[in-house]
């Protein structure tokens, strides 16, 4: 995942309608991955360049949440995405339970709700 690009699965998210999510979708044309948590996380850190619009949403995690279950149909974890002065700054992938991801889900096996 260091090739910069953006995972499908962040479009996915984004796609949920909520306060400033057209603003966001708007910076992924120009979001890079600058780099994952560690070195087995999925979970990635953002870049937005300057000059790209800021969404009008507080800092923290947007109100859409991706809940991802297994092939079984397991409740395996959830997706985040973290917006910082209105620009998109990381994905953050959490689990429940002792195995923790090494990739993001597929985006078939993510459901998203917007609280």
């Amino acid at each position: 995942m260091g090739d910069g690009k953006i995972p499908g699965i962040l479009v996915k998210l984004l796609s949920a309608e909520f306060p400033g999510a057209q603003a966001l979708r708007n910076q992924l044309a120009q979001t890079r991955v600058t780099r994952p948590w560690g070195s087995d996380s999925p979970s990635l850190d953002l870049d937005v360049p300057p000059g790209v619009p800021e969404a009008a949403i507080e800092d923290g995690v947007i109100p859409a949440t991706g809940t991802v279950t297994d092939d079984s149909g397991e409740l395996f974890g959830e997706l985040l995405v973290w917006v910082s002065d209105g620009r998109l700054s990381a994905l953050e992938f959490s689990w429940y339970g002792d195995t923790a991801p090494t990739e993001l889900p597929d985006p078939g096996l993510v459901t998203v709700t917007v609280r």
